[in-house]
């Protein structure tokens, strides 16, 4: 195949993948472009397969990160390539054809994904692979060992796949079996116990998408929540507000919105947790609250995953020589602590935006006692669903991986109650002022992904790779013929 040919094929590979993320949500085209990506791998060169990968991710991210467009095109254009070499690199140590490489795989999918998840910048796990499969069948495998297992999965359908098209029914076989064994042990492993039941409600204040902070009156946030839940009679124990639903210029324990909430809470009956941009200086910080009624404020969490380039810029001094930095007028502070905050029903766990694409945000909460997941979010950043629908469909992993509803609540994006099998219950459209309320579980207990995390499958995925890498090169030592 003439290398040109091998490397457009590639990127349109990549680009079909892309279109199993949300919105999309075409779960079974990732088999499909995944499948022939790992057919077009068959070089004896390493350069070849390391740009055949580096094309194809580059098809992947033009199409999957192209919501980056609403925050910086500049951006986009630097991060497509960027993160393609990320998950390019680790198919460097895959064999150029058999059985081996089709075993490492999966492994190579897991190791390009747990790497991009903490690099650049603390990682940026955005458009990743496993949001493409949270309505697959093995969708229940993350209960084990979180997304990157499920990303796994997908890997390891893809292998059959591959193995199909090339007349190797025996190995395609094999990795259909293990995909059954691996689900079978999902559906046996330990979930959560239920320990009580409230009615709980999440606000979501509506408006036009494409807005930005710095542009929009942030107190008529505020007022369009107060509104929202006042139109709304239902008796609810507990409610969650959407991310910046409030501002204080100084420490948020002193601002009129506290104080307002407070005085909701009271005459309502009625638990809130409610988001603040708190004003620090020339920063800022990103910070949730529990408000009770007669209490007030309860216990406070700050963003500990910021995001680059929207909440704080990356080299500031260096880049505001060269470009624009007004939209992101002030740097954001991020917290120290984990995302847990007591509450009157106990620990409850709290995910401000971005971090409900990180699974160890929610590991750690479970960790410390959580019953219940909020995701306190905004969108109203961006024209269209594409990043709403990521959004939602991180939280239905999260619920999935640990066992527990999650409550997600945004200004303009999708608001859902999401139960512990990744369900959604209830559910907002784009833009609309909307209350949501259904009865929601207080649970206890810790799954497997909760009790391992995600380094177990990240080292055995790096030593997976490395044997069979290691293992070809042995054997083409012994015998340069192919069989």
């Amino acid at each position: 195949m003439k290398q040109r040919y091998r490397f457009a094929a590639a990127t349109t590979c990549g680009a079909i993948t892309a279109f199993s993320l949300p919105p999309w949500g075409l779960w079974p085209i990732a088999i499909i472009g995944l499948g022939i990506f790992l057919k077009l791998l068959d070089s004896s060169s390493w350069k070849i397969r390391l740009a055949t990968a580096w094309f194809f991710w580059v098809g992947f991210y033009v199409i999957g990160l192209v919501w980056m467009i609403d925050l910086t095109f500049p951006g986009w254009i630097l991060a497509t390539p960027i993160e393609a070499l990320i998950m390019a690199l680790p198919f460097l140590l895959l064999p150029n054809f058999g059985i081996l490489k089709r075993v490492g795989f999966p492994a190579a999918l897991i190791v390009g994904e747990s790497i991009r998840w903490v690099i650049p910048f603390g990682g940026v796990p955005m458009s990743n692979l496993a949001l493409g499969q949270v309505d697959a069948p093995w969708v229940s495998v993350v209960k084990i060992s979180g997304p990157l297992l499920l990303i796994g999965m997908l890997g390891l359908a893809a292998s059959a796949f591959e193995a199909i098209l090339v007349r190797r029914f025996v190995s395609a076989s094999m990795f259909l079996i293990t995909i059954l064994a691996t689900m079978t042990i999902a559906s046996l492993a330990p979930t959560s116990t239920v320990d009580s039941l409230i009615q709980a409600g999440v606000v979501q204040a509506g408006g036009e998408l494409g807005t930005r902070a710095v542009s929009s009156n942030q107190a008529n946030v505020f007022d369009r929540h107060v509104s929202a839940l006042e139109k709304n009679k239902i008796p609810m124990d507990l409610v969650v507000w959407s991310e910046s639903s409030a501002i204080s210029d100084g420490p948020l324990e002193n601002s009129v919105h506290l104080s307002q909430l407070a005085t909701i809470a009271t005459a309502r009956n009625t638990t809130i947790i409610a988001n603040f941009s708190e004003r620090d200086g020339s920063y800022f910080k990103n910070v949730s609250v529990v408000v009770a009624p007669k209490a007030g404020l309860l216990d406070r969490y700050e963003k500990t995953h910021l995001v680059p380039f929207g909440e704080y810029i990356p080299f500031r001094k260096v880049l505001d020589r060269f470009t624009d930095l007004s939209m992101v007028p002030r740097d954001a502070l991020p917290g120290q602590k984990p995302g847990v905050m007591d509450s009157p029903f106990g620990p409850i766990g709290n995910a401000i935006s971005f971090e409900i694409y990180f699974p160890e945000q929610t590991r750690r909460a479970i960790n410390n006692g959580a019953r219940i997941i909020t995701n306190p979010t905004l969108a109203s950043s961006y024209t269209n669903s594409a990043v709403p629908s990521q959004s939602l469909a991180s939280a239905r992993l999260r619920a999935i991986e640990t066992s527990r509803w999650v409550l997600q609540a945004s200004t303009t994006g999708f608001s859902a109650i999401i139960d512990p099998d990744g369900k959604v219950i209830e559910k907002t459209k784009l833009k609309n002022q909307q209350v949501l309320s259904s009865p929601v579980e207080l649970r206890s207990g810790k799954t497997w992904a909760v009790s391992l995390g995600k380094a177990n499958i990240t080292w055995f995925s790096i030593l997976l790779l490395v044997l069979v890498g290691c293992f070809f090169r042995l054997q083409s030592l012994k015998s340069p013929v192919r069989h």
